[in-house]
Protein backbone atom coordinates (compact mmCIF):
# COMPACT_ATOMS: atom_id res chain seq x y z
CA UNK A 1 0.00 0.00 0.00
CA UNK A 2 1.68 3.60 -0.63
CA UNK A 3 2.11 6.19 0.73
CA UNK A 4 -1.24 8.61 -0.30
CA UNK A 5 -3.47 5.64 1.29
CA UNK A 6 -0.85 5.03 4.63
CA UNK A 7 -1.25 8.82 4.76
CA UNK A 8 -5.27 8.95 5.19
CA UNK A 9 -7.72 6.57 5.42
CA UNK A 10 -10.05 8.71 3.41
CA UNK A 11 -8.24 10.22 0.44
CA UNK A 12 -11.46 12.06 -1.14
CA UNK A 13 -13.09 15.13 0.40
CA UNK A 14 -15.88 13.66 2.79
CA UNK A 15 -17.77 17.08 3.24
CA UNK A 16 -18.39 17.60 -0.46
CA UNK A 17 -18.21 13.98 -1.47
CA UNK A 18 -19.61 11.91 1.29
CA UNK A 19 -19.59 8.17 -0.72
CA UNK A 20 -17.57 7.49 -4.27
CA UNK A 21 -20.36 5.38 -5.32
CA UNK A 22 -21.95 4.16 -8.89
CA UNK A 23 -25.69 5.77 -7.17
CA UNK A 24 -23.57 9.18 -5.98
CA UNK A 25 -22.03 9.47 -9.03
CA UNK A 26 -25.58 8.88 -10.73
CA UNK A 27 -26.47 12.23 -9.10
CA UNK A 28 -24.26 14.77 -11.77
CA UNK A 29 -25.39 12.04 -14.50
CA UNK A 30 -28.15 14.72 -15.91
CA UNK A 31 -25.69 17.66 -15.77
CA UNK A 32 -23.08 15.52 -17.50
CA UNK A 33 -25.23 14.29 -19.82
CA UNK A 34 -26.67 18.17 -20.90
CA UNK A 35 -23.26 19.63 -20.99
CA UNK A 36 -20.88 16.71 -21.16
CA UNK A 37 -19.17 18.12 -18.90
CA UNK A 38 -19.23 18.13 -14.67
CA UNK A 39 -17.06 19.76 -12.07
CA UNK A 40 -16.13 18.40 -8.95
CA UNK A 41 -14.85 21.30 -6.95
CA UNK A 42 -12.17 20.44 -3.78
CA UNK A 43 -12.20 16.92 -5.03
CA UNK A 44 -9.44 15.37 -2.81
CA UNK A 45 -9.33 16.13 1.13
CA UNK A 46 -6.11 18.83 2.06
CA UNK A 47 -3.41 16.11 3.21
CA UNK A 48 -4.18 13.70 0.06
CA UNK A 49 -4.00 16.34 -2.45
CA UNK A 50 -0.78 17.55 -0.37
CA UNK A 51 0.94 14.45 -1.21
CA UNK A 52 -0.58 14.53 -5.02
CA UNK A 53 0.71 17.41 -5.70
CA UNK A 54 4.13 16.72 -4.19
CA UNK A 55 4.40 14.19 -6.28
CA UNK A 56 3.07 15.39 -9.96
CA UNK A 57 5.41 18.49 -9.38
CA UNK A 58 8.44 16.63 -8.32
CA UNK A 59 7.50 13.94 -11.69
CA UNK A 60 7.22 16.83 -13.95
CA UNK A 61 10.52 18.54 -13.03
CA UNK A 62 12.15 15.49 -13.63
CA UNK A 63 10.86 14.29 -16.43
CA UNK A 64 8.78 17.05 -18.59
CA UNK A 65 9.09 17.50 -22.10
CA UNK A 66 8.30 21.00 -23.74
CA UNK A 67 6.30 20.12 -27.30
CA UNK A 68 5.60 23.08 -29.96
CA UNK A 69 3.99 22.17 -33.07
CA UNK A 70 0.53 21.95 -34.94
CA UNK A 71 -1.23 18.81 -34.77
CA UNK A 72 -2.05 17.56 -38.06
CA UNK A 73 -5.13 15.32 -37.54
CA UNK A 74 -6.65 18.21 -35.77
CA UNK A 75 -6.51 20.30 -38.81
CA UNK A 76 -3.42 22.14 -37.68
CA UNK A 77 -4.18 23.37 -34.47
CA UNK A 78 -1.34 24.43 -32.12
CA UNK A 79 -0.19 22.93 -29.43
CA UNK A 80 2.34 24.77 -27.12
CA UNK A 81 2.53 22.60 -23.85
CA UNK A 82 4.79 21.01 -21.88
CA UNK A 83 3.80 17.07 -20.86
CA UNK A 84 5.06 14.03 -19.36
CA UNK A 85 3.73 10.61 -20.72
CA UNK A 86 2.10 7.78 -18.88
CA UNK A 87 5.13 5.90 -19.19
CA UNK A 88 7.21 8.60 -17.63
CA UNK A 89 4.69 8.37 -15.03
CA UNK A 90 4.13 4.93 -14.57
CA UNK A 91 7.93 4.61 -13.84
CA UNK A 92 7.79 6.95 -11.22
CA UNK A 93 5.25 7.13 -9.73
CA UNK A 94 2.67 4.20 -7.59
CA UNK A 95 0.70 7.16 -6.45
CA UNK A 96 -0.54 8.08 -9.78
CA UNK A 97 -1.50 5.11 -11.20
CA UNK A 98 -2.99 3.39 -7.80
CA UNK A 99 -5.45 6.65 -7.80
CA UNK A 100 -5.64 6.03 -11.81
CA UNK A 101 -7.17 2.40 -11.03
CA UNK A 102 -9.22 3.13 -7.70
CA UNK A 103 -12.27 1.32 -7.79
CA UNK A 104 -13.91 3.64 -5.57
CA UNK A 105 -13.06 6.98 -8.39
CA UNK A 106 -14.23 4.58 -11.17
CA UNK A 107 -17.21 3.58 -9.99
CA UNK A 108 -18.30 7.04 -8.91
CA UNK A 109 -16.96 8.08 -12.59
CA UNK A 110 -19.38 5.40 -14.13
CA UNK A 111 -22.20 6.57 -12.09
CA UNK A 112 -21.37 10.11 -13.69
CA UNK A 113 -20.88 8.86 -17.02
CA UNK A 114 -24.19 6.50 -17.02
CA UNK A 115 -21.97 3.44 -18.69
CA UNK A 116 -18.50 2.03 -17.77
CA UNK A 117 -15.96 3.64 -17.75
CA UNK A 118 -12.47 1.24 -18.23
CA UNK A 119 -8.46 1.41 -18.01
CA UNK A 120 -7.72 2.67 -21.41
CA UNK A 121 -5.26 0.18 -23.67
CA UNK A 122 -2.27 2.81 -24.51
CA UNK A 123 0.18 2.92 -21.38
CA UNK A 124 1.50 6.68 -23.04
CA UNK A 125 -2.29 8.15 -22.19
CA UNK A 126 -3.26 6.74 -19.42
CA UNK A 127 -2.84 9.19 -16.40
CA UNK A 128 -0.14 12.52 -17.63
CA UNK A 129 0.71 15.50 -16.77
CA UNK A 130 0.38 19.00 -18.61
CA UNK A 131 1.83 22.45 -18.09
CA UNK A 132 1.12 25.68 -19.86
CA UNK A 133 3.28 28.30 -18.21
CA UNK A 134 4.16 30.67 -21.00
CA UNK A 135 2.62 33.79 -22.52
CA UNK A 136 0.52 32.51 -25.35
CA UNK A 137 0.77 28.68 -24.15
CA UNK A 138 -2.47 26.85 -26.20
CA UNK A 139 -3.55 23.37 -25.79
CA UNK A 140 -5.30 23.83 -29.42
CA UNK A 141 -9.15 22.92 -30.44
CA UNK A 142 -9.80 18.82 -30.72
CA UNK A 143 -11.44 15.61 -29.76
CA UNK A 144 -9.94 12.66 -28.30
CA UNK A 145 -9.22 9.33 -29.00
CA UNK A 146 -10.86 7.76 -25.84
CA UNK A 147 -13.93 8.88 -24.21
CA UNK A 148 -13.42 10.17 -21.11
CA UNK A 149 -10.61 12.66 -18.93
CA UNK A 150 -10.83 13.17 -15.49
CA UNK A 151 -8.68 15.86 -15.15
CA UNK A 152 -7.16 17.20 -11.65
CA UNK A 153 -6.22 20.61 -11.42
CA UNK A 154 -2.58 20.98 -9.63
CA UNK A 155 -1.91 24.27 -10.80
CA UNK A 156 -4.10 27.21 -11.84
CA UNK A 157 -4.01 30.89 -13.17
CA UNK A 158 -6.75 33.08 -12.32
CA UNK A 159 -9.60 33.37 -15.44
CA UNK A 160 -8.45 36.35 -16.36
CA UNK A 161 -5.01 35.22 -16.99
CA UNK A 162 -5.80 32.84 -19.69
CA UNK A 163 -6.29 29.29 -19.45
CA UNK A 164 -9.61 28.38 -19.39
CA UNK A 165 -11.41 25.29 -20.82
CA UNK A 166 -13.58 26.21 -23.73
CA UNK A 167 -15.72 23.69 -25.14
CA UNK A 168 -18.67 22.83 -27.38
CA UNK A 169 -21.10 20.24 -25.65
CA UNK A 170 -22.49 17.82 -28.62
CA UNK A 171 -20.24 19.41 -30.87
CA UNK A 172 -17.02 17.44 -32.89
CA UNK A 173 -16.44 20.81 -35.06
CA UNK A 174 -13.18 22.63 -34.20
CA UNK A 175 -15.28 25.68 -36.15
CA UNK A 176 -17.64 25.63 -32.99
CA UNK A 177 -14.96 26.90 -30.76
CA UNK A 178 -14.61 30.12 -30.17
CA UNK A 179 -18.47 31.12 -30.98
CA UNK A 180 -21.47 31.35 -29.11
CA UNK A 181 -22.14 27.99 -28.81
CA UNK A 182 -18.96 27.31 -26.44
CA UNK A 183 -18.95 27.36 -23.11
CA UNK A 184 -15.64 28.73 -20.76
CA UNK A 185 -14.89 27.48 -17.47
CA UNK A 186 -12.30 28.23 -15.01
CA UNK A 187 -10.66 26.28 -12.47
CA UNK A 188 -9.02 26.72 -9.00
CA UNK A 189 -6.54 24.56 -7.40
CA UNK A 190 -7.70 21.34 -6.45
CA UNK A 191 -10.98 21.36 -8.63
CA UNK A 192 -11.46 18.45 -11.30
CA UNK A 193 -13.68 17.53 -13.68
CA UNK A 194 -14.79 14.74 -15.92
CA UNK A 195 -15.53 14.97 -20.01
CA UNK A 196 -16.96 13.18 -22.77
CA UNK A 197 -13.81 14.20 -24.76
CA UNK A 198 -14.13 12.42 -27.69
CA UNK A 199 -17.71 13.88 -28.89
CA UNK A 200 -17.06 17.03 -27.31
CA UNK A 201 -14.84 19.52 -29.17
CA UNK A 202 -12.40 21.41 -26.82
CA UNK A 203 -9.42 23.40 -26.12
CA UNK A 204 -7.80 24.76 -23.54
CA UNK A 205 -7.21 28.85 -24.54
CA UNK A 206 -4.08 30.62 -24.20
CA UNK A 207 -2.28 32.25 -21.49
CA UNK A 208 -2.06 35.92 -21.15
CA UNK A 209 0.42 35.59 -17.93
CA UNK A 210 3.09 33.53 -17.27
CA UNK A 211 1.64 31.37 -14.82
CA UNK A 212 1.24 27.78 -14.33
CA UNK A 213 -1.85 25.73 -15.46
CA UNK A 214 -0.16 22.13 -14.35
CA UNK A 215 -3.17 19.55 -14.76
CA UNK A 216 -3.25 15.32 -13.53
CA UNK A 217 -5.37 14.23 -16.60
CA UNK A 218 -6.39 10.45 -16.29
CA UNK A 219 -8.13 9.20 -19.89
CA UNK A 220 -10.93 6.30 -19.60
CA UNK A 221 -12.43 4.41 -22.47
CA UNK A 222 -15.97 3.37 -22.62
CA UNK A 223 -17.25 0.41 -24.73
CA UNK A 224 -16.77 2.25 -28.20
CA UNK A 225 -13.48 2.67 -27.58
CA UNK A 226 -11.90 0.65 -25.29
CA UNK A 227 -10.25 -1.59 -27.89
CA UNK A 228 -8.16 1.35 -29.78
CA UNK A 229 -4.89 0.77 -29.05
CA UNK A 230 -3.39 3.95 -29.33
CA UNK A 231 -4.43 7.25 -29.28
CA UNK A 232 -3.49 9.44 -32.24
CA UNK A 233 -1.74 12.40 -30.05
CA UNK A 234 0.24 9.77 -27.99
CA UNK A 235 3.16 10.22 -30.10
CA UNK A 236 3.41 13.88 -30.76
CA UNK A 237 2.62 14.60 -27.48
CA UNK A 238 4.04 12.33 -25.31
CA UNK A 239 6.10 9.85 -27.20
Amino acid sequence: MNSLYQYTSNLFNTTNYSRLTREAGALFHQEFALNCYVKLPLFFNDDSFAILKTEVLKIFEQHSRRRDFNMKHEKNTPRHLSTVSGIAVAEHSQIIPDLYRDSQLIEFLCGIAGTQVSLVPDPFDRHVIHRLEKIGDVHGGHLDTYAFAFAIFIESPPAEAGGCLEFVPHSMEISDLDTPLAKRVGHNVGDCYLMKTNKTVHRVVPLGEQLKRTNLIFTYADDETININMSYSSQPLYG
